[in-house]
């Protein structure tokens, strides 16, 4: 590969590749956030759904539950009303006058404590709210001692008797059924509300017993008794018939087979019978009689009562297993929603998700591995039109779907990066190879002009004309500079090349040459070091372009500081300027052109002579930075490597070199050079000479045909002189020295008083 074919190729692959991005975000515009949003939204809704399905179920199961429980209270508290209503009934009659009541009233007495302590059981094992109604609607009954003392006492009155019995029942029957269990089953709801109809046409019944039972006592209706045995039968028809109108088949059934028992027949017969004569003075029924007939027909309420009951129970048992299997059907349909929409998800995401990953990872590819090493290919090649990349497809472009569609997309974009690549290094080539060429023009008319130059120089005796046709010799060294710097730009080396060796201090001279303001250089140290021919031209065209950027940016009358000093494996070169600095951002950019990482295609052209010198470093091995210096101002550092010094003995320089009081040209043959002596740039011109616009020192005029006291007569023309032999450096020094001395001589005698100016 050329050096102009290796520039091209280092200047691309200094743009820099952006890292990849490997952090996965989880916001609202990723697609996976997206996908999961359309998932979640139907998923969340699904469960609500089944979730105010569960929580329905688990509020019909703990209804159910209740139900339940309430009717074992109801239970339980029926068999303490139930017996009370027989207490009430013997207890009426005892006050009556029958005393044949003493025996049973004692007897029912201790089943009503029973069923008390039964109820109080049930009540402590329970913890709701039906239970605290019941549990408090029995302080009623804390005056049941006293009632039975004073009955027993004959101290009590029938009415008394009966309403402290009646109230208290009244009381209990109101708690049973006062709570709101069992609305969330229609049948549960009926059930309940028969049994509640049955229990006031059953407490009815028992109040009537009760009543009727005194006046049978008594022969006949005291005042009041009448009116309240009518509205006790009529409460407990009205009971009846609200029974009836809710009872199922089967209650009805077992209702209709209570009031057609002969208890029950008598029992209605005896009620009429008393109904019929409410003035009579003597009934003529036996208590006994009606009190057997209507506690049969009661028993037998209290039997359709338990199935009413236990119907209802079993109704409330059913109610809470089916809401049980409803709850774990809508649990398990949730559940089951879930991991489907689970499932769902998965898939989704993982045919979505897996083949964006890979066109991903294709495009990485693509932009990190295959199409810089595509372009490496087009830029190292001699001809970029011909080269043939071989161009994988996407494995996903067989797919037929939305995915195939971006892989081609990517493909076409992979192949018309490869296409713009190959456009683009043929361009650069051509732009190349243009610049060489016309930087090679460039430098030949420049050393066709040197060398016309030099030839002027050594034919011309004025000085004056000499002063300046040394400036025009100084700037055609810089415009060679220029034509050189070019050619390194574009990858091309330097034209000039020498044998030997050539000294540190010819080197740092020529560089000095090859600047501007050179006035304004100091060389404060140069330690002795020989530099290998092959790169001495180089190396001086780097240290110029130092020098020339430390001079811009110095004031006009501060000096450039220059150093060098060996080490013994290394050189140490030191530029110092004036200026007002740098920030370390502009350090950090400046320090990365001079180690050639940036292309100078892509940059301001302002820091051109940087990426000169960057390519010139990367070329030759050689270190240089810039850094801060100790007081103001900037630094450069270049460092010879130990590899381009040669020893001082085994040095025989052939230089072409432009340094203090020299000025060397190459033959336009490319033959040996011809050193042509300059005045000493260092060298105080006289008071009364002007300077060029250079800065040059011209000579005074002088008389015609009078020149450092040689004859006076013109000299008369001579034929053009042959083209001089190679000198070695110690003849050019001695003729250095020689015109030196000879030009400062000429310019004494020209100041002596009494000599024409």
């Amino acid at each position: 590969m050329s050096g102009r074919r290796r520039a091209v190729t280092a200047s691309s692959s200094a743009i820099p590749v952006p890292p990849r991005r490997t952090r996965r975000r989880w916001g609202l515009r990723t697609i996976r956030a997206r996908i999961a949003l359309i998932l979640a939204v139907p998923t969340v809704l699904l469960v609500l759904v089944a979730a105010f399905g569960v929580l329905g179920q688990l509020g019909v199961s703990r209804d159910a539950d209740a139900t339940a429980q309430n009717v074992e209270l109801v239970l339980a508290a029926q068999e303490l009303v139930h017996s009370l209503q027989r207490e009430r009934g013997l207890s009426v009659g005892l006050v009556g006058g029958e005393s044949r009541y003493r025996g049973p009233l004692d007897q029912i007495r201790k089943e009503s404590n029973a069923a008390r302590t039964a109820l109080d059981r049930l009540l402590a094992a329970t913890d709701s709210p039906d239970s605290a109604r019941i549990r408090s609607s029995l302080s009623r009954l804390e005056q049941l001692t006293i009632t039975r003392s004073a009955v027993d006492a004959g101290q009590a009155t029938k009415s008394g008797v009966f309403t402290f019995y009646t109230s208290s029942i009244a009381v209990l029957g109101e708690a049973m059924f006062a709570g709101g269990v069992g609305q969330d089953d229609p049948l549960l709801r009926t059930g309940l509300a028969a049994l509640r109809a049955l229990s006031a046409g059953k407490e009815a019944t028992g109040q009537e017993r009760a009543a009727l039972n005194g006046v049978f006592s008594t022969g006949f209706f005291s005042k009041g008794e009448y009116a309240l045995v009518s509205e006790i039968r009529a409460a407990r028809l009205a009971g009846f018939e609200e029974f009836s109108r809710l009872a199922t088949p089967a209650w009805t059934q077992a209702f209709s087979t209570a009031q057609r028992t002969p208890q029950a027949t008598t029992m209605l017969a005896l009620e009429q019978r008393a109904l019929a004569a409410p003035a009579a003075r003597r009934l003529n029924v036996v208590p006994e009689n009606w009190w057997n007939a209507a506690t049969g027909f009661i028993d037998g309420l209290y039997g359709v009562q338990l199935e009413v009951a236990e119907d209802v129970r079993a109704r409330a048992a059913e109610v809470k297993t089916r809401a049980r299997d409803t709850l774990l059907l809508y649990g398990g349909g949730a559940a089951v929603m879930l991991l489907m929409a689970f499932g769902l998800g998965l898939m989704t995401f993982r045919s979505i998700i897996r083949p964006l990953r890979m066109l991903t990872g294709e495009a990485h590819d693509a932009a990190e591995q295959r199409l810089p090493r595509a372009v490496a290919r087009i830029q190292a090649a001699d001809d970029p039109g011909g080269v043939v990349l071989e161009h994988s497809r996407s494995t996903l472009a067989q797919r037929d779907d939305e995915f195939a569609e971006v892989a081609t997309a990517l493909d076409h974009l992979q192949e018309t990066a490869v296409r713009l690549a190959v456009e683009q290094a043929v361009m650069r080539r051509n732009t190349a190879e243009s610049l060489a060429n016309l930087g090679r023009r460039n430098q030949n008319l420049v050393r066709r002009q040197l060398g016309f130059i030099s030839s002027l120089e050594k034919e011309e005796t004025d000085p004056n004309q000499l002063a300046n046709l040394f400036e025009l010799d100084h700037l055609a060294t810089r415009m060679r500079r220029n034509a050189e710097s070019l050619l390194v730009l574009v990858g091309e080396h330097s034209p000039r090349r020498w044998s030997g060796s050539i000294s540190v201090g010819d080197i740092l001279r020529s560089a000095f040459a090859e600047v501007e303001d050179y006035r304004r250089v100091v060389l404060r140290r140069v330690d002795e070091g020989m530099v290998r021919g092959a790169v001495a031209a180089e190396i001086s065209h780097l240290l110029a372009e130092l020098v020339e950027n430390a001079l811009s940016f110095s004031p006009p009358d501060q000096e450039v500081e220059v150093s060098a000093r060996s080490t013994g494996s290394e050189y140490h070169i030191a530029i110092v300027d004036q200026g007002i600095g740098m920030s370390a951002e502009a350090l950090a950019e400046a320090n990365a052109r001079l180690r050639g990482q940036q292309s100078f295609l892509m940059q301001p052209t302002r820091d051109l002579g940087h990426y000169v010198v960057g390519r010139l470093a990367a070329r030759l091995d050689v270190r240089v930075w810039l850094h801060d210096s100790p007081l103001n101002g900037v630094t450069a550092r270049i460092v010879l490597p130990g590899s381009m010094l040669d020893l001082p003995e085994r040095a025989k320089p052939e230089p072409e070199l432009v340094g203090a009081g020299v000025a060397a040209e190459r033959a336009p043959s490319g033959g040996a050079t011809r050193p042509v002596p300059r005045p000493e740039p260092s060298s105080p011109p006289p008071a009364s000479a002007g300077r060029t616009a250079g800065g040059l020192a011209k000579r005074p005029p002088r008389t015609p045909g009078v020149h450092r006291g040689r004859r006076t007569a013109p000299e008369p023309p001579r034929e053009p002189a042959p083209p001089p032999a190679d000198r070695t450096p110690d003849e050019v020094q001695t003729m250095l020295n020689n015109f030196r001395s000879g030009f400062q001589r000429a310019e004494q005698r020209d100041t002596e008083p009494g000599r024409e100016s």
